[in-house]
């Protein structure tokens, strides 16, 4: 099985200054954090020389860190990554630098993560089907009467059954963001946005790294 000597070994001349990668585990988290997280994960196999190498995406101000929006990378095409391959470092670097952290950057920004869902390699796991963060996201952007129409739908569906799994974790959305869209209340929506990103950064761990920016919302209130 891959160690973590094998992944720290690997990635280390990813992270030597002045890098915008810092290890976290067995991850790389592109840095500063400010909406999007962005990280690039050295995953182990169930075969020792095998591993993988993938990268998830996800907005800091949803509920929670998930691995919805992800792209497994192959060392070329129909090539897996073996540690056993000649030069396998000097490929993976190479990878990093001139195809994966192109992509991580460009899916910085909400806009940029919302086109990277988009593409056709995510047909599988659109925003629409992630539905509270889904509305999250319009919130940010500013699009508050799609964000209503969608968070009364998501209510409704609560109501039916508000205890089971998904009822609960959808109602931390819908119970605060709901009133505050109904009432129109720009000024405690930006607060709860900020409020839901410092709750997941610092849930995470990621304080050090994280850089509080004005959402387009709040760009667009204070225009």
């Amino acid at each position: 099985m891959t160690t973590i000597r094998q992944i720290n070994k690997l990635v280390a001349p990813l992270i030597a200054p002045p890098s915008a990668l810092v290890q976290k585990a067995e991850a790389l988290i592109l840095c500063p954090v400010n909406h999007i997280i962005n990280q690039l994960a050295i995953w182990r196999t169930s075969e020792a020389r095998h591993f993988e190498v993938i990268w998830h995406c996800c907005p800091a101000f949803a509920d929670s860190f998930t691995t919805w929006w992800h792209v497994t990378f192959l060392q070329a095409p129909s090539q897996l990554w073996f540690w056993s391959t000649p030069g396998i470092h000097e490929i993976f670097i190479a990878r990093v630098n001139e195809d994966i952290l192109p992509r991580m950057r460009a899916a910085q920004t909400i806009d940029g993560f919302l086109q990277h869902v988009s593409e056709p390699e995510f047909s599988a796991r659109r925003l629409i089907n992630h539905v509270d963060t889904d509305i999250r996201v319009d919130i940010a952007r500013g699009d508050l009467d799609t964000a209503r129409m969608k968070c009364r739908a998501l209510h409704e569906r609560c109501a039916r059954d508000p205890e089971s799994y998904w009822g609960r974790i959808w109602r931390r959305t819908t119970d605060r963001a709901g009133p505050l869209l109904e009432a129109g209340d720009k000024q405690a929506l930006i607060a709860l946005l900020h409020e839901w990103e410092c709750d997941l950064i610092s849930r995470l761990g990621l304080d050090a790294i994280y850089e509080p920016t004005p959402f387009p919302l709040e760009l667009a209130a204070g225009a």
